[in-house]
């Protein structure tokens, strides 16, 4: 299901000037300003990237940049036949002048979200280091077409938990 949620607003009454997103984020948000775009899709290379985290943070990044107002939409999951009805919406926003950042679901696994990547101005793709094989990325790439991507991000591999420790039997 599509899932909408714009920037988070700026405190009402702050005396103190917001930190602003990291440097990471800022180099980040202008890489993606050196091509033109209202549509931005974000592509796991694989099931379960982080690609929503990854929206999220160029949403923070985007922030300090308030026009055009910037929108994230969560498609993952999404139905077949939602795609060409979202591809619409967004560009009815777009119109409204708005930017798009779309998360999509890793085509691999869910082609249905390959008409929303194929409709954006620009492809972001979600790399999980350790994670992520080079067969999907490489196939994602080439389902979408390399020349529509602006580039990627990567993430460490997600932490294991430590199961705990039994607690040491008492000696009689």
């Amino acid at each position: 299901m599509a899932a909408d949620s714009s920037a988070p607003p700026k405190p009402a009454d702050s005396s103190a000037p917001s930190p602003g997103p990291s440097p990471e984020l800022q180099r980040l948000w202008f890489a993606l300003e050196r091509r033109p775009w209202s549509f931005l899709t974000v592509i796991p290379a694989h099931p379960g990237a982080p690609a929503l985290d990854a929206a999220h943070a160029l949403l923070e990044a985007g922030s300090p940049y308030p026009e055009p107002p910037l929108r994230l939409v969560d498609a993952t999951g999404i139905e077949p036949a939602g795609a060409p009805r979202l591809v619409t919406e967004i560009r009815h926003r777009i119109a409204q002048g708005e930017r798009i950042i779309v998360v999509i679901d890793s085509l691999m696994t869910h082609p249905a979200s390959l008409p929303l990547a194929l409709a954006a101005d620009a492809a972001l793709l979600c790399v999980t280091l350790g994670e992520s094989d080079f067969g999907s990325a490489q196939k994602t790439l080439d389902l979408v077409g390399r020349e529509r991507f602006v580039g990627s991000v990567t993430f460490p591999r997600a932490k294991k938990k430590r199961r705990a420790e039994p607690a040491p039997k008492p000696k009689p």
